[in-house]
């Protein structure tokens, strides 16, 4: 597992037990709470103030903040839970859809790194069984050029183009790796070639070993 599987690995778990805290949080207050209708009766930039009735019939106002998406306006109506004993503390949401929500993207985010792992896992057998049965040449970079036709974050990635012969047939193969963004020239001082492991069979099916770009190539 590379460091960036786990690091995301850490961020998914993080998630989940964030999720999972939000959820039993949420469960635990409602179980000690009623729920009643609230409306709001006042607004000003920052909070919007919500009045409702406890079951004795005694007025409590609990106070929101305005979301950056969503604006509350007088008038505005809100499910409130509050609690039995102490019925000035309420709330007006559901913390466990909430919490829900948390885990079911910690779930989505463990799944997504457990496929990048076996991905790579797949990539790197490959990448071996080239190593031990591919007949090994060597691919003359070419050059490097900045690829103009794409920009992220006003930045430009870098094409390293390289070039070989099989001798075997006399046929010339050209590749291109892409995505690098950062500059591979540090990387390739005083390198001129690149190992390339071809498939004996079929020599149009082939791996160039460019694990030494892994932590500056994005793809």
């Amino acid at each position: 597992m590379n460091r960036g599987n786990i690091i995301f690995l850490v961020l998914s778990l993080v998630t989940l037990v964030a999720g999972i805290s939000i959820f039993l949080e949420a469960s635990a207050f409602q179980k000690k709470a009623r729920v009643t209708e609230g409306i709001v009766v006042s607004r000003d930039m920052t909070y919007f103030y919500v009045k409702y009735l406890s079951d004795d019939g005694t007025e409590h106002t609990h106070r929101g903040t305005h979301s950056k998406n969503k604006k509350y306006y007088v008038g505005d109506k809100f499910r409130v839970f509050y609690q039995i004993d102490n019925p000035d503390k309420s709330r007006i949401s559901d913390g466990k859809k909430g919490g829900k929500k948390v885990i079911i993207a910690g779930v989505v985010m463990l799944l997504f790194d457990l496929y990048l792992v076996y991905l790579n896992r797949r990539k790197n057998e490959s990448a071996n069984k080239f190593r031990t049965n591919g007949r090994k040449l060597q691919a003359e970079i070419s050059g490097i050029v900045t690829d103009l036709e794409k920009t992220v974050l006003n930045k430009h990635p870098y094409i390293i183009n390289c070039r070989w012969v099989d001798p075997l047939t006399g046929r010339e193969y050209t590749h291109s790796i892409d995505q690098i963004w950062k500059d591979p020239a540090p990387l390739l001082a005083g390198r001129n070639h690149i190992d390339v492991y071809i498939d004996r069979q079929n020599p149009d099916n082939y791996f160039l070993d460019i694990e030494f770009l892994e932590d500056i190539k994005a793809s």
